[in-house]
């Protein structure tokens, strides 16, 4: 498995990508704080200086010395290194009269600085020139009392002062602290990665190997193994629950492999028993020919009004009911694979109520019939279909002594609609549905699942083979037969038989041209 695909790798990307983006918001934050402050700082500063300027220009025009004034602000602005310029325009040309550059002087004031002035606004605001930003305060020069001997009371403005503090020095401040801040940032998702990396090797990491190691051994049939879950973590609960599962996982393999024995055992017994059973049938078989043979010779020769004959057929239905159950024993121990053909079910199914509608009538069994229109003709060997019909129809008519009601349907379904009925084990695009449902004594929930075993039976007559007989056929067939049944209330047998495709039928055709 590629590391990046692993469970560890993504758990610490999520960790510190969420860790990089707190931290950098946090950083960026503090940054523009900073910034936010400093700046701030060197507007107060330009008010601070402008104030001062202000107030000296208003002492020289006080004292006269207005001359001293170009001076005055050269000085200024070169004895303090962040005083970029300081200037004085007339408040009606925009002309500048006074500045520390006197190259200015003459020059129309920048059309921010007029603008500010003729909104009032003295408030200090942050501007780039040339490259450079600066924080800019505009403030007017005032008319004062003092100064009526100069000038005229109705000029309220004499000037505008207009100071520039530079903001290289906070810009180098916010360079530093911003670089301080980007290592610190670096060195700390550095340090808290490795963190990560060490911590999630050990919590997370080696745990996870230890459970991919037992499981490994799990799949290769070590059941022996248990998994380390005594942390009290998530990986703990989970190593803990595969524990059980294991434990389970032991005890059905154990059922099982009991099972198995037991099914080895008793197919091994089957097995002996069908191969003394052919032998005994076939040994029996010879003799009850020559007995029925004899008897019957000795019967021709009575007369009719003799009372021996009713002897004579008494031991011709015993021989021929001993011949009956000696080819039961014979299909079941030594069945014939079917031999299949496209045919009709209704044909099939009709014949085996021929022979049963004289017993049924005779019992006072009603026989009802729903076939669907449109039945597909399937593959099958007809008359062993029809031996299965007569097992099934015969147990139902024996389950109502007293009389009753034997309903028959068939059908024809999709494979989807059924596979749950059927448990999934027909695998076909069309399954025909064959169902008997009778309303005799039933059979009890015990019984249930040895019906179809061989040699069980509860009546007095019969082998008990019936049933098991009909079950291999069907499932020859490749189809299912299964029983429902309650006491009191009934039974109901349903047979599946898969629809062969019509390139499937015309195949098996073609295959039984050519042995012909």
């Amino acid at each position: 498995m590629s590391i990046f695909g692993s469970i560890k790798f993504k758990l610490l990307f999520l960790a510190l990508l969420v860790v990089f983006v707190i931290t950098s918001l946090i950083v960026w934050s503090d940054i523009e704080d900073t910034k936010d402050r400093l700046i701030a700082v060197q507007k107060e500063k330009a008010i601070l200086l402008s104030d001062i300027i202000r107030q000296s220009i208003m002492i020289l025009m006080i004292e006269n010395r207005w001359r001293d004034l170009q001076i005055m602000i050269e000085d200024m602005a070169k004895n303090n290194p962040e005083l970029k310029e300081v200037r004085i325009f007339h408040p009606v040309s925009g002309r500048i009269i006074v500045s520390g550059n006197t190259r200015d002087i003459g020059k129309r004031i920048y059309a921010e600085d007029w603008d500010r002035f003729k909104r009032k606004e003295e408030l200090p605001f942050v501007i780039k020139k040339d490259g450079e930003i600066f924080a800019t305060r505009v403030a007017a020069i005032h008319n004062i009392p003092a100064c009526f001997r100069c000038h005229p009371p109705r000029e309220k403005v004499l000037g505008v002062l207009d100071v520039e503090v530079s903001l290289a020095v906070a810009r180098q401040s916010i360079r530093e602290l911003t670089y301080k801040h980007i290592m610190g940032l670096v060195l700390g998702f550095i340090g808290i990665g490795t963190i990560f990396l060490i911590g999630g090797e050990r919590l997370i990491n080696n745990p996870l190997k230890k459970l991919t190691e037992v499981m490994k051994s799990v799949e290769s049939g070590d059941l022996s193994v248990r998994a380390k879950g005594d942390d009290r973590d998530e990986l703990g609960y989970l190593a803990r629950a595969f524990n059980n599962m294991i434990d389970s996982l032991e005890a059905a393999t154990r059922e099982i492999d009991s099972y198995h024995r037991q099914q080895m055992e008793r197919a091994a017994k089957l097995a002996s028993l069908g191969e003394i059973v052919s032998g005994i049938a076939h040994e029996i078989k010879n003799p009850l020919a020559g007995i029925s043979c004899a008897v019957q010779v000795f019967r021709s020769e009575l007369d009719e009004n003799d009372s021996k004959k009713v002897i004579i057929n008494e031991i011709l239905n015993q021989v021929n009911r001993l011949d009956r159950t000696v080819k039961d024993l014979l299909s079941y121990a030594k069945p014939k694979p079917p031999q299949l053909l496209l045919s009709g079910i209704n044909d099939v199914m009709e014949k085996a109520l021929f022979f049963v509608y004289p017993e049924a009538k005779k019992q006072n069994i009603a026989i009802e019939t729903r076939i669907e229109k449109d039945i597909p003709d399937i593959l099958m060997d007809t008359d062993q279909i029809q031996q299965v019909f007569l097992n099934i129809i015969i147990n139902a008519i024996q389950s109502m002594p007293a009389g009753g009601v034997l309903s028959i349907s068939i059908s024809g379904k999709g494979y989807q609609e059924i596979k749950d009925e059927i448990g999934g084990s027909l695998n076909c695009g069309r399954i025909l549905i064959i169902r008997f449902q009778d309303t005799g004594k039933g059979v009890a929930p015990e019984d249930l699942e040895c019906i179809f075993e061989p040699f069980f039976t509860k009546k007095s007559k019969g082998t008990g083979l019936g049933l098991s007989i009909s079950r291999k056929i069907i499932q020859e067939h490749g189809g299912e037969i299964t029983v429902k049944s309650a006491l009191g209330k009934g039974s109901v047998f349903t047979i599946y038989l898969p629809v062969k495709s019509k390139m499937q039928s015309e195949k098996i055709k073609d295959n039984e041209l050519y042995n012909f």
